[in-house]
């Protein structure tokens, strides 16, 4: 089991807490959902960041001089890889520390120490486990698959990371000019963007050219059992219910046809229809590839009437019962409320399966002993989900609500009074 603990990071003074299948984070804004979000993407996505680090190295010194040192390259790439994440150490906490247990004995250590110099008062220390040590001391594969393999194994994660941030509506209204204005830029102003925004913009526009007949064209060609065909064809209808039409990429342009030949160009469609296309594509690209994917995800209601909200929810439910991990990051009551109810259909499911499907179909049932939900409050992580109950502690969700009522119950009250005293 992967485990992340973070100590002084951004708002977070101390989180320790298991990584499962299906995360979700809530909390008021600024508490630190989107930190714990990237420190799991940072350690998640350091495997893929190395593999082709080498990669690059083995076509640079192919047949010209020995590989380099790869324990020096390593540190460097996890620090810049930090720093490109977070943002400068000069500003942090100088007790900040951060770690990630891939298992029991395999781990990566962050933490902030005074540079010998002193010219850098919050230098980033990197340590690690002794058999990542010994895999960079030793001879590297030049067979790619054969290096990959050996990269998942060493830590424990056969899953490749990707992360969809908020306020992604800016990039996709780009569209078109996304490719011309990224390829000007020069990697000092390609360093400006945070990492974790840089790769999901990296994964769009390499991704597009892909969705030239829309999300059907995935499948041209690919003989399919039954039970995917199902499962591919539940996701095609959930997509188009939530877009309102079928996503398209041609003539260099993104467009939502919509019936009868019309369509939508991308820029000028709905906000909601534009913050929600990448998570539909992308997801549905590698559940039909078979790529065992984890997705963080930040907000996927932004902007959405709250059926869609739901809808959304099914379809990440979906997806991560494929067998890939999920973690979400919401302030939604719908998006909660859903989730709540997909655990309650697996409760439920247990005794009465044939029952509940007719309510909620079994493709989105959430397991609890795969999930956790955690609220962020005051630099700490609670966590919201009853196992006894598999559901989420609702004085928690309406703590809120309960707020906005006495505000309704106090003016209902003063109002009484106003009219006994006519």
């Amino acid at each position: 089991m992967h485990k992340l603990t973070i100590h002084e990071l951004g708002p977070i003074h101390d989180f320790c807490g298991e990584v499962k299948a299906f995360t979700v984070i809530t909390g008021i804004q600024s508490a630190g959902k989107s930190t714990i979000a990237k420190a799991l993407y940072f350690f998640r996505s350091i495997k893929r960041d190395f593999l082709q680090l080498i990669l690059r190295n083995q076509q640079k010194t192919e047949g010209l001089e020995p590989m380099p040192n790869f324990r020096h390259s390593f540190s460097g790439l996890v620090r810049d890889k930090f720093l490109g994440t977070f943002g400068s150490s000069y500003a942090m906490n100088p007790n900040m520390s951060l770690r990630y247990d891939y298992d029991k004995n395999t781990w990566i250590q962050i933490r902030l120490v005074e540079d010998r110099n002193k010219l850098a008062p919050n230098f980033v220390s990197v340590k690690y486990s002794t058999n990542i040590q010994s895999f960079l001391d030793s001879a590297i594969p030049e067979d790619s698959n054969e290096l990959r393999q050996r990269l998942s194994v060493l830590f424990n994660d056969p899953y490749e990371a990707f992360y969809i941030p908020a306020g992604r509506s800016l990039l996709t209204v780009l569209g078109s000019q996304l490719n011309y204005i990224y390829s000007t830029m020069d990697d000092r102003q390609k360093r400006q963007l945070d990492s974790c925004t840089r790769d999901y913009l990296e994964q769009v526009l390499l991704s597009r050219p892909l969705f030239s007949n829309g999300i059907q064209g995935l499948i041209e060609g690919i003989v399919l059992p039954n039970e995917k065909q199902a499962k591919i064809k539940t996701i095609f209808d959930l997509t188009k219910q939530i877009l309102k039409g079928k996503y398209s990429f041609s003539n260099g342009e993104d467009k939502i046809q919509i019936d009868n030949g019309r369509y939508v160009k991308m820029n000028f469609a709905s906000s909601g229809q534009q913050e929600i296309v990448w998570i539909l594509n992308l997801l549905t690209y590698y559940l039909v590839q078979e790529k065992k994917t984890f997705f963080v995800i930040e907000e996927p209601e932004s902007h959405l009437f709250p059926e869609s909200q739901k809808l959304v929810v099914d379809f990440i439910s979906l997806f991560a019962g494929a067998g890939n991990r999920i973690l979400l990051t919401t302030h939604s009551p719908y998006v909660l409320g859903e989730i709540n109810n997909l655990l309650y259909a697996y409760r439920v499911g247990q005794e009465k399966k044939k029952e509940a499907e007719k309510i909620i179909p079994s493709n989105y049932w959430i397991n609890p002993d795969d999930f956790t939900a955690l609220f962020i409050e005051d630099g700490k992580a609670q966590n919201l989900l009853d196992m006894e109950m598999a559901q989420l502690d609702g004085d928690r969700l309406n703590s809120i609500s309960h707020v906005i009522n006495a505000d309704y119950d106090a003016l209902f009250e003063l109002n009484q009074q106003e009219e006994k005293d006519k």
